[in-house]
């Protein structure tokens, strides 16, 4: 949960908004096409708590993380895993971010507090304390190939 720590309603409005806006940032256009390389791909499997709706993912580089993808990919919920896959990645060092789009509107849902109400994660099932996932706990190497990540939405 994000903004444990109150300190009064508008800092913890302030807090989980800026959560918010951050996933749904995720799937506003960008003019940057999928990354392009020597072949091989990252797949992230995400482990569901609930069916229906898409699963979104998005993979980053530091400099944008949570704010301009590198690529998107969405996946069918329905079953108790849902697959993003991202293809033609170059070596390098990333992180994933993912959400469960219940209700299939494009965006993060959150509730009267501005709290998340549907279910989200990241590569390394980075958690953030006070906010979103930090790049540094979220951050993998990928050298090419084929790589399988996995991660839990909460």
């Amino acid at each position: 949960m994000f903004c444990l720590i109150m300190r009064g309603a508008r800092s913890w409005r302030r807090c989980s908004l800026g959560v918010a806006v951050l996933f749904s940032i995720l799937w506003a256009p960008t003019s940057q096409a999928e990354p392009r390389g020597s072949g091989g791909g990252i797949e992230f499997r995400a482990r569901l708590r609930e069916r229906g709706g898409v699963v979104r993912c998005g993979l980053f580089r530091k400099a944008g993380w949570l704010k301009a993808p590198l690529a998107k990919a969405a996946a069918k919920a329905d079953s108790s895993t849902a697959l993003c896959v991202f293809e033609n990645v170059p070596p390098g060092v990333y992180g994933v971010s993912a959400f469960h789009d219940k209700n299939d509107n494009g965006k993060l849902d959150t509730n009267l507090l501005s709290i998340p109400s549907e279910d989200y994660g990241a590569s390394n099932n980075a958690r953030g304390t006070f906010g979103p996932p930090s790049f540094e706990d979220a951050k993998f190497a990928y050298r090419g190939g084929r790589l399988r990540l996995e991660a839990n939405l909460k």
